[in-house]
């Protein structure tokens, strides 16, 4: 395994998509560090270059064929090595792509420096999650850690139970001890985060779901707080809300509930486990019971099986939510899915008229979430500088907020008073020292 990494060199890598594939590739990253290899920026040259990929839409393979040649550009006789997702589900199509010379899956992740010697991948996907742990989120004042992989769904349009295999979790003892280890390099916030997280489950016996895992987290650290990844609404249990409210300044009132649609006859074609009735509840309970909570969601249009009518009642459906942001995906049939079988859905342009339609609603529904926060108090992790004497951080409701002072650093965790916006930013002044004593107590700034 060794020989596979040697002679160390210059390693470029960059990931698409979600905050999974971003944890995977910083463990790529940390493994790579400590044998010896050095970082450059992709697009510069590299005797290897990792492109973690991504294939939920037909854009992230378009992104994925724009990437390998700019690699291959700018790296010459290099290795060009794709892994990920799209590696995963189509092995022989990644290979084909003009420039790539390796092609690893998520299985073979785990034993990188194997599959780099050529060694085949395991013939299927662990039954826990296990990866080495990682020190740092390079670039982030905000770390994310991995708790849970893959899915035990069958949605219609969905790819991703055959990229990442069936649902898998990280055990409570070593979840508790990455966590620590994030702590003591200096961060404030981390980031759970899984495919479907609410399908956690300790494979030890000693966490039955999520909520009570986050008992464990709040009792075994200090000074950091907690954001949840993407949940299903009916993952959103009366013991894990109760923890929500009890806990709101280490758990992040910021919730990211996937619904996909406001039509229950589309909800059915996409096989989903709810129907709008409990996810039009639960949105409202969420937003009465927490401090003015930050709730987001998903949303596909064009699926097969949605016609005018039926994206009119999910316009009317999102409109009577209490969101705050939303991403619109058009729908994109990915082979291999029940959803390929159905026909291409609406028309390309009407998918782009209905597209526009949810981004202007959900783009006011921002602005009207955003102008309630002038005035309130909020908790800020600093990650970024924004300009001289500015820096930007995320507000504990997933709010970007710039500080003008120059004293800051990447990483500390203060609170502010929010003074004004600039469109899709808040701006804010630093409230007195004294008051980030406790978030920062736990050490440096993240490297």
């Amino acid at each position: 395994m060794t020989t596979a990494f040697s002679p160390a060199g210059r390693v470029a890598l960059v990931t698409q998509g979600c905050k999974v594939n971003q944890y995977d590739t910083q463990v790529l990253l940390e493994d790579f560090l400590a044998r010896g290899w050095e970082l450059v920026a992709f697009g510069e040259p590299a005797d290897l270059t990792v492109i973690n990929s991504c294939t939920v839409t037909a854009g992230a393979d378009s992104d994925l064929r724009r990437l390998v040649a700019r690699a291959r550009r700018a790296s010459g006789s290099g290795r060009v090595l794709v892994t990920g997702c799209r590696a995963e589900v189509d092995p022989a199509g990644s290979a084909a792509l003009p420039g790539v010379d390796l092609v690893v899956g998520n299985r073979g992740k785990a034993a990188f420096g194997a599959a780099l010697a050529g060694v085949a991948a395991p013939a299927a996907f662990p039954d826990r999650v296990t990866e080495d742990p990682i020190t740092r989120f390079d670039g982030r004042g905000r770390a994310v850690l991995k708790i849970q992989d893959g899915c035990n769904l069958r949605c219609s349009f969905c790819i991703v139970p055959l990229a990442r295999g069936a649902s898998r979790s990280r055990s409570a003892a070593e979840t508790v001890t990455r966590a620590r280890l994030l702590a003591e390099h200096g961060y404030r916030e981390i980031v759970l985060s899984g495919i479907q997280l609410g399908f956690y489950q300790d494979p030890e016996g000693e966490a039955a779901d999520l909520g009570v895992l986050l008992e464990r987290l709040l009792a075994s650290t200090t000074g950091v707080r907690y954001r949840l990844g993407s949940l299903l609404p009916r993952h959103l249990s009366p013991g894990l809300r109760a923890l929500l409210r009890a806990e709101p300044e280490r758990l992040c009132p910021h919730l990211h509930v996937s619904l996909q649609s406001g039509d229950d006859g589309v909800l059915r074609a996409m096989k989903r486990p709810y129907r709008t009735a409990y996810a039009r509840e639960l949105l409202i309970a969420l937003a009465a019971e927490l401090p003015d909570p930050c709730l987001g969601t998903d949303l596909i249009v064009g699926h097969p099986g949605e016609d005018g009518a039926a994206f009119a009642r999910s316009l009317d459906f999102v409109a009577g939510l209490p969101l705050a942001y939303g991403h619109v995906f058009p729908f994109s049939a990915r082979p291999g899915t029940r959803a390929a079988t159905l026909g291409a859905g609406a028309a390309p342009a009407e998918k782009a008229a209905r597209s526009r339609a949810l981004r202007t609603l959900l783009a006011a529904k921002g602005e009207a979430y955003r102008a309630r926060q002038v005035g309130r108090r909020l908790a800020v992790v600093v990650e970024q500088p924004a300009g001289p004497g500015r820096w930007q951080g995320t507000s504990e409701n997933y709010q970007r907020v710039v500080i003008a002072d120059g004293r800051l650093v990447t990483g500390a965790l203060l609170h502010v008073a929010v003074t004004g916006r600039q469109g899709a930013v808040l701006t804010a002044r630093r409230l007195s020292a004294g008051g980030d004593g406790a978030a920062n107590a736990a050490g440096a700034s993240p490297r």
